[in-house]
């Protein structure tokens, strides 16, 4: 994936959480990784038909007994990382961007590099799965309860 894409979904992400929260990104971001990733990996089909997008989910996350998810994007033979909601244990991250693997296996060993915890690949998600107004309504939902 290109800056540019990668710059776009962060921003529409950024718009999203702060359309229905007015508090700080690593608190808006709070128990959306499940739905926000999906959404966003709807976004990237809609800019990139052709990738596959994996959720990688990780469990005991920097020792939160938290779990959570991430993407790996795979395109032009490349295994993108990306964390929509970062934010939860970065604070001060500047990029939804993690990191840039060759395989998938090189991806779930950089998450567990990054995040720690016990890292696996969760499911595929299909451009039928985009459901992406579903997704907003839980998204609400759940910032809504903050």
């Amino acid at each position: 994936m290109d800056k540019e894409t990668i710059r776009q979904i962060q921003k529409n992400v950024i718009k999203l959480l702060r359309k229905y929260c007015n508090k700080p990104l690593y608190i808006a971001s709070a128990d959306n990784c499940s739905e926000v990733v999906r959404l966003v990996g709807c976004w990237i089909f809609e800019k990139l038909p052709q990738a596959k997008i994996y959720i990688l989910k990780g469990k005991n996350v920097k020792r939160t007994k938290k779990c959570h998810d991430i993407l790996a994007v795979e395109y032009n033979n490349n295994i993108d990382l990306i964390d929509p909601t970062v934010w939860q244990f970065f604070k001060n991250k500047r990029s939804i961007f993690i990191e840039t693997t060759n395989n998938l296996m090189d991806g779930l060993f950089e998450a567990k590099k990054i995040y720690g915890g016990k890292w696996i690949i969760s499911e595929t998600i299909k451009a039928n799965d985009c459901k992406k107004n579903d997704f907003e309504k839980i998204i609400f939902s759940n910032i809504k309860e903050l």
